[in-house]
């Protein structure tokens, strides 16, 4: 059977014009402006909803391992963009080696787009058992409802600028050291404390640190702390405030006397995250 070239390439070439004369057709059809738009709506619904953003949101994540941090492992990451993002058993080990670990937390899908495109979240969420583990203790901490709204560094992901809202804190601090120093020299007190926050934190991030206006601790410890934490620069300054009528500070408090004031005992923390440089202020001079 013999091939007319000069059929196929007419063939070819009236392909755009009957394409074209079909569009026209189907345009002339009643309602078919409607049903064209649909269908556009529904293409781009459809984009929207299959769109792999989880896979782009954990090579994000996992970029920031040998910079940032030092390893990363997220082993459960269930990520939905109608309802809730669950993410379970993740391990973060920074750059100190210490570890921190979380049984689950459960976060408001923010827009993916915003995240991916302009580094923004916006998102509530709820945390069991954070664990931050260090070399001689650990914390471990649950926040039953929080909101967050960020801005975060193209290059780190370290939050810049926006809010941090808790509700309802639960913090166990296992073997912790507390030195103290007093008329005959540094007292240390290592134990175990347990302490709760039912109003919650209201704080600001502004130029990369994190401003803590007032965060009021009860149970084992009554505490209050002021001040500000940098997240890039992990500079602290920080204030805080401890009753000192409470059971655990009974054997210490004739040698805390010239510490004392209205009940409490002040502590400034100043250094860095992997380094506090923590200062217990005599009353009557200045805390600054």
């Amino acid at each position: 059977m013999k091939i007319d070239k000069e059929q196929i390439k007419l063939f070819i070439k009236q392909i755009p014009s009957k394409i074209w004369q079909g569009l026209k057709t189907v345009y002339g059809l009643p309602h078919s402006k409607k049903y064209m738009l649909l269908s556009l709506l529904l293409i781009l619904f459809f984009i929207v909803l299959t769109f792999p953003y989880d896979f782009l949101i954990l090579k994000k994540i996992y970029d920031l391992e040998g910079r940032s941090v030092k390893s990363i492992d997220l082993p459960e990451f269930k990520f939905s963009i109608i309802g809730n993002t669950v993410i379970q058993n993740p391990t973060i080990v920074l750059n100190n080696d210490d570890e921190i670990t979380c049984k689950n937390a459960t976060i408001s899908t923010p827009n993916p787009i915003s995240f991916l495109l302009n580094k923004k979240i916006e998102s509530n969420l709820s945390i069991s058992l954070l664990k931050y583990s260090l070399k001689d203790s650990e914390v471990l901490v649950t926040i039953n409802h929080g909101s967050v709204e960020l801005s975060l560094d193209k290059q780190t992901y370290i939050p810049t600028a926006g809010t941090l809202k808790t509700e309802d804190i639960d913090i166990i601090m296992k073997s912790i050291s507390i030195p103290i120093p007093t008329s005959i020299g540094l007292v240390t007190l290592k134990k175990d404390f347990r302490v709760l926050n039912s109003k919650g934190i209201d704080s600001i991030i502004s130029n990369g640190t994190l401003k803590i206006d007032k965060f009021e601790l009860t149970g084992d410890i009554v505490a209050e702390i002021t001040g500000s934490i940098g997240l890039i620069n992990k500079k602290l300054d920080l204030t805080i405030s401890i009753d000192t009528d409470i059971k655990e500070l009974a054997p210490y408090r004739d040698l805390l006397t010239k510490y004392i004031k209205n009940d409490s005992i002040t502590i400034r923390v100043g250094g860095t995250i992997d380094k506090p440089d923590a200062r217990l202020i005599e009353k009557g001079k200045d805390e600054n």
